[in-house]
């Protein structure tokens, strides 16, 4: 588990309880024998404490490795390591269960089509449903204007009713498009509203889903200005924005002391 070392005995690197102390105030773990400082870290790094901060806060600027590396004098595989942990810190850092209004929806992530190496571009593929792009699903929640996203394998309901079963309390109002996938959310004890796109109905009354397809472009616009994602790595790129969607009405100050606590107590 990852966590700050507090002044004790625990060795960052193996976690092993017991040390010496050296002559020049460090520690020398039993275990694996290395040599650490007593200061507060994070296992698997020697960054200190105010290291960690000052990455969080370049890096909630929006700032590339390349520039996270520059602004704060350290190597960029070590700038690496660390933005991974604080992406993962971010991708698990979910709301909680909704409840009131929801709305749903579905779109793809990959890129444009034209931006792909040739190999795959030669094995085809499908506009739409059944396209070979990454396939998300996404609950927004108008209450907290706050948004939880899934990548998935495909939109048949056992898989998306499972993902609506564990995120929106029953009885809650949820508001999706016309796609055939929602039609059973009546059945599941949702109060389903619909817009149909396809017959050019796209708002009644407080009946939409602009909501979540704002949030869909503003994830793809910033995915599109990465680039070069590999899909291994779809959920963790998602997660920063999905975080970084949620915690938009915060300060960076806040934004920075959320992430902090959260690789404390790992």
């Amino acid at each position: 588990m990852e966590q700050f070392i507090h002044q004790n005995n625990a060795c960052p690197q193996c976690g092993y309880q017991r040390s010496w102390k050296l002559r020049r105030g460090t520690r020398k773990c039993k275990g694996c024998r290395k040599e650490w400082s007593p200061r507060r870290r994070i296992r698997g790094f020697r960054s200190s404490y105010e290291e960690w901060k000052e990455v969080i806060s370049v890096f909630l600027r929006d700032h590339t490795i390349l520039k996270v590396s520059e602004v704060t004098e350290k190597e960029r595989h070590v700038i690496q390591r660390m933005v991974a942990r604080i992406r993962k810190s971010m991708m698990e850092d979910t709301p909680g269960c909704f409840s009131g209004t929801v709305e749903m929806d579905e779109t793809y992530i990959g890129g444009k089509w034209i931006n792909k190496p040739a190999w795959i571009r030669k094995r085809g593929t499908k506009k739409g449903h059944g396209t070979s792009k990454q396939a998300i699903f996404g609950i927004l929640n108008r209450n907290g204007r706050q948004v939880r996203v899934f990548l998935v394998s495909n939109f048949k309901e056992e898989t998306i009713f499972t993902i609506i079963s564990s995120v929106v309390k029953k009885k809650s109002k949820a508001y999706t498009d016309g796609y055939a996938i929602y039609k059973p959310l009546r059945a599941y004890g949702y109060d389903h509203h619909v817009v149909d796109h396809a017959h050019g109905e796209y708002v009644r009354g407080d009946i939409h889903t602009n909501t979540i397809e704002s949030f869909w472009g503003y994830l793809k616009k910033r995915l599109s200005v990465t680039g070069g994602i590999r899909p291994a790595y779809f959920n963790r790129f998602v997660g920063e924005l999905v975080w970084r969607y949620n915690h938009r009405h915060m300060s960076r100050e806040e934004q920075v002391e959320i992430l902090l606590k959260r690789l404390v107590d790992g």
